[in-house]
């Protein structure tokens, strides 16, 4: 369980240093300390909050077919980036693809393990 959510972090970092690189209009100031701790804002929004916005949710998520998790993953990385100053990301197409980019490392990671 603490290898899997430390290598979620890792790949949260990963795909934070790739977005800030790829993607336009994403902003970030490249220090250890902080892409650690945004790294881990974002495992943990992911492995805590997520679930509860999925089952707070889920009549939407069963009438859209499973879109409006994207909506879910969007609003979870906007959620770091408003309590880390170190992040800026603008514009909603910048949000889609880092939240793109966010998502396939950790299936990736989640493949990996099982």
């Amino acid at each position: 369980m603490l290898i899997s959510f430390l290598l979620h972090i890792i790949a949260n970092a990963a795909a934070i240093l790739a977005s800030a690189q790829i993607v336009p209009n994403v902003f970030y100031q490249y220090e250890f300390l902080s892409l650690v701790k945004i790294a881990v804002m974002l495992a943990v929004a992911n492995s805590l909050i997520k679930p509860v916005l999925k089952i707070v949710f889920s009549p939407l998520i069963l009438i859209t077919l499973g879109l409006f998790t994207l909506v879910i993953n969007i609003f979870l990385i906007w959620l770091v980036v408003y309590f880390s100053p170190e992040l800026s990301i603008v514009g909603f197409t910048a949000y889609f693809l880092v939240m793109i980019i966010v998502s396939v490392l950790n299936f990736i990671v989640s493949a990996i393990k099982n």
